[in-house]
Parts: C-alpha cells; structure tokens; sequence
C-alpha cells in the first residue's frame, strides 16, 4: 500500500496523527512525508503502523508511542505516568522570559518538574539561569535529567526528589514556578483513559484542586527574596481563587490566558 492511500483511509485519528505515527515507523522525519506520498509501505512497518493506529483510536496518548513531543520549539521525551507537555504551559515560559533578565545570573526553583519542559526550556533561553528542581515522582526526576541531557543544560539544573519545598533549606530564590496538580479529585474518573495514563498524581491537586498552591503560598515566604517573581499555571477556572491566595500574601498578582483565552497563568511579585 502507498503511503498516500494510507494516510487517506478513514480514521478516528487526525491526520497529522497519522503522519507523525507513521514517520516515526518509517524513522523518517514527519515533514518528509508529503515527499514519500507514492512509496510503497513495507509490509513489517504496515503491520506495526496499524497496531499502534488502532491503539490511538482507542484512546492511547500518541505522544507515548512516539516517546517524545514538542514544547517552545524543542522535543522532549515523555513516558507513562509523567504530563505530557502541552501547547497552553508554552504561555508560562513566554511569560517567564518576559520578566527575567538576559544577562543577569538567577537562581530558580520549579515545584513538580515533570518532564522538565518548564525549567530546560527557560534554562535554553537564559544561559545565566540556574534552577533547582523538585518532584516526588523519581520517574519524573529522571526523565527531566534525560532531557536536561538531551539539551545540555544539566550542569545548571539540580534535580531534587521530595514534595513541594521539602527538601529544600529557606534560601532566597529569584523566581519560583509550578505547574501543579489542580484538577479537582471529584473529575478523575470522568477524564479520558488516555490522560489518566499520565497519572493520578500528575493531575490531581485536591478536593478542591487548588490545594497545592494554597500549600505553596503557605511557604513561600520562606523561599522568595523580596523581589522574586512566582509563575504558576492554573486551572481555566481557578484564576481568581490563586490570586486572592497570593494577595493576601502581599503579592501583585496578574492573571494571563492561554491561546485560547482561557485563565492559564498567574504571576507575582511582592508589591
């Protein structure tokens, strides 16, 4: 079968899926498949194309089989049980950028690493940036190591397991950011199986979801010099409640929207 007729068989995947799943069979780049619309798909690669198509259609994350997905123009590796970056965490590091320096040396801490998407991508943008990271989830810990690798920022970024500032001694930090858990524990069983596959820990914050960033404004003080900026990301709804959180900690707090106008980013500083 050619690679056109293929890509243009029904499905419940879109077809940029399709291109990506197949290039990644194919081990070419997916750009070079628009060139390769007349070449015959070997059989062994056809076969395993299908499987896994027949696994997105179900609801498996493609970014899982591909092993990897992009974030503020570089690709990550990604694997079950971690957030998979997303497009809308891009306005967190935009955000980020605009506040801090070019060429003044800072010292950050990022709550939850993740991936570390967040803190390798700022550390890429700002070579007198250094950052502390924290996430109790050692999976987390060592797929942000591989991709601090992967990017050559792993001298400036110190990777520590525990939860939230706990194993961290009060020290001054310049900016510290969070992209917590914040989906209220009431929506986990109604989520798609597909991101429950990115695990309970990575995604819940709470009763009410936005229990880590009250956690956080608790301590934070003990943290932040007295110009340091916060940047977390927030839930569509939840813009309102971590400002008021953050303002009665005596910080200026503005509420920034995503892409698609959705309330996604606090940010503070002592006012």
């Amino acid at each position: 079968m050619k690679i056109k007729d293929l890509l243009s068989k029904p499905s419940r995947a879109t077809l940029r899926d399709k291109q990506l799943l197949l290039a990644h069979h194919l081990k070419v780049n997916h750009k070079d498949i628009y060139f390769m619309e007349d070449l015959e798909v070997p059989l062994q690669v056809l076969e395993s194309f299908l499987k896994d198509l027949e696994r997105i259609e179900e609801g498996y994350p493609l970014q899982y089989i591909l092993g990897e997905w992009d974030f503020y123009g570089r690709s990550f590796f990604v694997k079950e049980g971690v957030l998979i970056p997303r497009p809308e965490t891009e306005v967190l590091v935009e955000e980020v950028l605009k506040k801090i320096p070019k060429d003044e040396p800072m010292v950050g801490l990022e709550l939850g690493v993740g991936t570390g998407c967040i803190s390798v991508s700022l550390l890429c943008e700002r070579s007198n940036l250094r950052i502390i990271g924290v996430d109790i989830n050692l999976e987390s810990l060592r797929l942000s190591k591989k991709n601090a690798l992967r990017h050559r920022v792993l001298e400036r970024f110190f990777l520590v397991a525990g939860d939230l500032f706990s194993p961290i001694k009060p020290y001054p930090f310049e900016l510290i950011l969070s992209n917590p858990p914040y989906i209220p524990k009431k929506h986990w069983e109604s989520l798609p199986t597909g991101v429950k596959l990115e695990g309970y820990t990575s995604l819940i914050g709470g009763e009410k979801g936005w229990e880590f960033y009250e956690r956080i404004a608790s301590t934070i003080d003990n943290y932040l010099k007295p110009k340091g900026l916060i940047a977390f990301e927030i839930g569509h709804d939840q813009g309102e409640v971590v400002k008021k959180l953050f303002e009665e900690k005596g910080f200026k707090v503005n509420i920034i929207k995503d892409y698609s106008g959705q309330e996604r980013v606090v940010l503070g500083w002592k006012s």
